[in-house]
């Protein structure tokens, strides 16, 4: 579903398109919102997403040698009889974020013959906003997540406005173009400018994800 609508465009620009011209302006439409993303380096409206990634051999963020537990409740037991041994934390960065809610987490070992293991949340793996940290990932794993991520593009008024005033120069180029090439002639109108200014990009700025490596 796309920030702004056909008919939200007609509104705003005090006009009523033909058939035709609502196909354009959904392809206009379609095209600055990619390109929104595009710069964004995330998806403006939350959606579903599956991924797979391969456990690095280095780089999983802690110390060697560092485990964690998890002590059983019973009041009994001592330092020396953990629970759950837990794996060092490997932290996984997801391609799509704000990371909204996560709806499955599976492991396949390195093993030709090994099947994926189901993750159970807060025990083999905690979500958070860039990802998820995992307990029970080792080097050379394949990790599947499926998840929900993205902006709650629709509730920020300032991605609508953008997409409106681009949208309206786009279509209004687009229109130019049109009646001249059915002229046959060239129009004496000054061309605009087409996507998003620079201007309006700075203004949605700190909504863009920083990478990370």
């Amino acid at each position: 579903m796309a920030l702004i609508t056909v008919s939200n465009v007609e509104t705003y620009m005090d006009i009523s398109f033909t058939n035709t011209q609502k196909d354009a302006v959904e392809m206009v439409i379609e095209g600055l919102q990619s390109e929104l993303e595009a710069y964004l380096r995330r998806p403006v409206e939350q959606a579903t997403f599956t991924e797979t990634y391969r456990v690095p051999e280095t780089g999983r963020g802690v110390v060697n040698q560092q485990y964690y537990y998890n002590y059983p409740t019973n009041p009994e037991t001592t330092l020396t009889s953990p629970g759950i041994i837990y794996a060092p934390t490997y932290t996984l960065y997801l391609e799509n974020s704000p990371v909204v809610s996560v709806t499955s987490v599976s492991i396949k070992t390195a093993s030709a013959s090994a099947t994926a293991t189901t993750q159970e949340a807060e025990r083999d793996y905690v979500t958070r906003k860039y990802g998820i940290d995992l307990f029970n990932a080792y080097a050379n794993d394949r990790v599947t997540v499926t998840y929900v991520a993205g902006l709650n593009g629709g509730g920020i008024k300032s991605f609508q406005s953008l997409m409106l005033r681009a949208t309206a120069r786009e279509v209004q180029n687009m229109y130019d173009d049109t009646v001249g090439l059915k002229d046959l002639t060239t129009r004496n109108i000054a061309p605009l400018e087409t996507g998003f200014t620079e201007r309006e990009l700075a203004s949605i700025k700190r909504y863009r994800r920083v990478r990370v490596s």
